[in-house]
């Protein structure tokens, strides 16, 4: 049996995907003028669907394909998932609690720090991990969810999805409409985070050789109506973002867009979003301290200090190159030696069990 053809539009989509990430974390969270303003808000909603997409990309694979062995799925995303966000987060936790920290512990007190700050969110200079506590939420459910997706009926999974955008709407915009929704939809399952995660599955499987326009259609109403919402009502910001059904219908709509019209034909093209889309993941771990410790301080010594989208673009780019590089090489020294030690102790121990 031969290898399966590598789709070149989700490498694409990757790419963009940490590239908008990085965006968002550049945009200053302040504006001087109204220009500024309208740039950072119309821009804010699109690079934030891509963090969806994120979530779209992980479900589309892992539902679709589903896995026979569940231990040895969880073994495998222990390497590939917790293993990197373990080291990534140790490189975090060095640099500003070691050193650039002020307190002096001893290493058995930083293990136990780093450890507690790993388990409860709390690692210095790591917002944008939240992420990480979400996706590895719902791979512990993956296995689990391929074989509902599986025994489901197409119309079955449209009813389900329709069930997910109605719950979401509620728990969006009524709370912040000032209506008290209950305690009912707060013990909803099929809500969050977790509609992206089936998203990405079920439009590829109920309307992947479908016509664009529709989705395209959505997409641009979900802009307009987060761009009314911010203009019309800037007090009604809460669920503008992320969970919002604008917010997935233009996520629905970029996806869709690649998963049509993405297999760019230019080979070299390729060659660099796959190169990028294989670290994408560690990009996404390391920019952070790479924006705020690196990027950020060289745009900060250039004349494009003074110029609000040039400044943002140049931020952006350099965190991307950086982050690249840092990316591509700790994962082929610490990333790798880290990944071998674990599991040389795994299999060493399924050894003895095995005896």
């Amino acid at each position: 049996m031969g290898l399966k053809k590598r789709e070149v539009k989700y490498d694409y989509l990757r790419t963009l995907a940490v590239f908008a990430i990085i965006m968002v974390h550049a945009v200053p969270g302040e504006t001087l003028n109204y220009k500024q303003w309208l740039f950072s808000a119309a821009l804010s909603p699109v690079l934030l669907s891509f963090v969806g997409i994120y979530f779209m990309l992980s479900g589309l694979f892992l539902l679709k394909s589903g896995t026979e062995d569940i231990p040895g799925f969880y073994w495998s995303r222990f390497q590939t998932i917790v293993l990197p966000f373990v080291c990534y987060s140790g490189i975090y936790y060095w640099y500003y609690a070691i050193y650039l920290g002020v307190v002096p512990l001893r290493w058995q007190e930083h293990l136990a720090v780093f450890g507690k700050g790993l388990l409860t969110g709390t690692i210095p200079m790591t917002p944008h991990m939240w992420f990480m506590y979400v996706i590895m939420a719902l791979y512990l459910c993956a296995p689990f969810l391929a074989r509902m997706m599986k025994a489901m009926s197409d119309r079955e999974l449209k009813l389900f999805l329709a069930l997910m955008v109605i719950v979401q709407g509620i728990c969006t915009y009524l709370p912040a409409l000032g209506l008290d929704i209950g305690e009912g939809f707060q013990y909803m399952l099929f809500k969050g985070w977790f509609i992206y995660f089936i998203l990405g599955y079920a439009l590829k499987r109920l309307y992947g050789s479908s016509s664009y326009l529709p989705f395209a259609v959505l997409g641009i109403a979900g802009f307009g109506i987060t761009m009314v919402q911010k203009c019309v009502t800037p007090s009604f910001t809460p669920g503008i973002h992320d969970l919002a059904p604008t917010m997935m219908a233009m996520a629905a709509a970029i996806f869709m867009l690649f998963e049509r019209f993405g297999d760019i034909k230019a080979p070299v093209l390729a060659k660099a979003v796959s190169f990028i889309s294989r670290y994408s993941y560690s990009i996404y771990l390391i920019h952070y301290l790479v924006l705020g410790q690196a990027a950020r301080g060289l745009v900060e010594k250039t004349f494009l200090r003074h110029y609000y989208v040039p400044k943002i673009f140049c931020e952006t780019i350099l965190t991307f190159l950086i982050s690249l590089a840092a990316a591509w090489i700790i994962d082929g020294t610490i990333g790798r030696l880290f990944k071998k030690a674990v599991g040389a102790v795994y299999y060493r121990r399924k050894m003895h069990k095995e005896r």
